[in-house]
């Protein structure tokens, strides 16, 4: 069996992070990834991109000087009656269609908080692959 087949074990890399004592959260396995291989998991890592490819946009420059930037935020917190939408995360698996998702995320969040929780509705993220002619 190659390498790249073989089951990784992620112990010492979950151990690392569980004993550092900064740490904020709980590292652990997925029970999606018990047993898979490298080869299987970074197939469900995304696009290869061409390694010459750069983004040519120009960032905006902001004066923040005069807001008032929070230092932490949670969407769940700022809108609760919206917490069960914006907290929900989909399986996507190896669909390859994370541009999908995100914005079907994105959008199912921002109606529910603009209808001030009234819409609980998860959107269709095959709704909006299906308007994709693949290109």
């Amino acid at each position: 069996m190659l390498l790249a087949e073989r089951p990784k074990d992620l112990t010492s890399h979950i151990e690392f992070v569980n004993n550092n004592p900064g740490a904020t959260w709980t590292s652990g396995v997925n029970d999606k990834f018990t047993g898979a291989s490298h080869k299987e998991v970074r197939k469900l890592m995304g696009t290869v991109v061409d390694p010459e490819w750069r983004i040519t946009a120009h960032l905006k420059q902001h004066n923040t000087a005069n807001m008032d930037i929070p230092t932490n935020f949670d969407a769940r917190e700022a809108w609760p009656e919206c917490e069960p939408v914006i907290n929900h995360v989909r399986d996507q698996s190896d669909c390859g269609s994370c541009w999908a998702h995100g914005t079907t995320e994105a959008l199912n969040d921002r109606k529910c908080i603009v209808s001030g929780g009234a819409f609980q509705e998860l959107l269709s993220v095959s709704d909006t692959t299906a308007c994709c002619n693949g290109t």
